[in-house]
């Protein structure tokens, strides 16, 4: 990444969200990050063809909010479909936080999925035939007890899960120790709430959806409400919100040749197609697309960031601003 490159995303989106989250005017804020070296602060991190907007718009403000809640416990919730980037997103801003003494520290939903043998009976007869990765794999009891014993000032360990154990069906794997003062809170339905749309039609899909498909998006709704506490527990919510909601589809096939070129090890075609048709399938779009975080980045296919919302602010209007800034 060139830090220096051209940016997409229009001055006027940056600055209504630096004053939004408190930070101040656009030029003086760009003049203190580069009069620091923030800008560069563990470059490699980044994919090398990510646009700056990546650090400017999303990966510095957030660094910010390190910093100006330093001492404090917050929990940001950050939602993004898969395949996006926020793995990488989360990969440099922990590594930029450790070179600048910040306490942040990025914590997955997907560390808190239940033990091999419940993981199993939770997922058992779902129509896409995925080991986990549903609202309701996770175990909510656990994660509620991290989070408030964190929040109240004290350092917690807080389960690791990895994927590739037991032939790609994946289980827990030891423990974390989490004392940050800035906790963000990933996934890709984090935020998401029951929708009353849930069985309206999706014109995105390829094929619509099957009766064992609907069957189960509506079991799922009850569920998803299950999380509700958690997402309320949130300081602030971000979201990474696809423009196209079949994004997915051409992010994770990127991303699965990449791991299969790097690591000669990848998910089958069938099982990636059933995963990416779990994405798309069991919950409403309409649950993402109308989410109440209190920033959204627009992000597009080819994984540029656009433009900058805020939806809970009367700073937030139309504009006519030219994409290109």
């Amino acid at each position: 990444m060139d830090p220096e490159g051209q940016r997409v995303i229009p001055s006027n989106d940056q600055q209504r969200l630096l004053q939004h989250l408190g930070l101040g005017d656009l030029q003086s804020w760009s003049g203190l990050q580069r009069n620091s070296g923030c800008h560069r602060v563990a470059i490699n991190h980044w994919h090398p063809q990510a646009t700056p907007d990546w650090l400017w718009s999303v990966g510095l403000p957030l660094l910010s909010l390190g910093q100006q809640w330093k001492g404090q416990r917050r929990l940001l919730g950050f939602s993004a479909l898969p395949g996006c980037g926020k793995t990488t997103l989360g990969q440099w801003i922990e590594a930029a936080a450790r070179a600048l003494h910040l306490s942040i520290q990025v914590v997955s939903l997907d560390d808190f999925y239940f033990e091999a043998e419940r993981l199993d009976t939770a997922m058992q007869g779902n129509p896409w035939g995925v080991p986990r990765a549903l609202p309701g794999s996770h175990d909510l009891e656990l994660l509620h007890e991290c989070l408030q014993t964190w929040r109240q000032g004290e350092n917690v360990l807080m389960p690791c899960f990895d994927k590739a154990k037991r032939h790609g069906r994946g289980d827990r794997s030891g423990w974390r120790r989490c004392d940050a003062d800035l906790l963000i809170f990933e996934g890709w339905f984090v935020g998401c709430r029951p929708n009353a749309d849930a069985t309206a039609d999706e014109p995105h899909l390829e094929s619509p959806l099957t009766s064992q498909e609907l069957e189960w998006r509506l079991k799922l709704q009850p569920v998803l409400a299950h999380y509700e506490p958690t997402w309320s527990c949130f300081d602030q919510l971000w979201q990474l919100r696809a423009t196209d909601f079949n994004a997915p589809w051409r992010w994770k096939r990127q991303q699965e040749a990449t791991l299969e070129a790097e690591r000669g090890a990848s998910l089958s075609n069938a099982d990636l197609d059933r995963f990416i048709r779990m994405i798309l399938c069991s919950l409403p779009s309409s649950s993402f697309h109308t989410m109440q975080a209190d920033v959204v980045v627009e992000v597009d296919p080819d994984r540029t960031l656009r433009r900058i919302h805020l939806p809970c602010s009367t700073q937030d209007s139309p504009s006519s601003d030219s994409l290109t800034g």
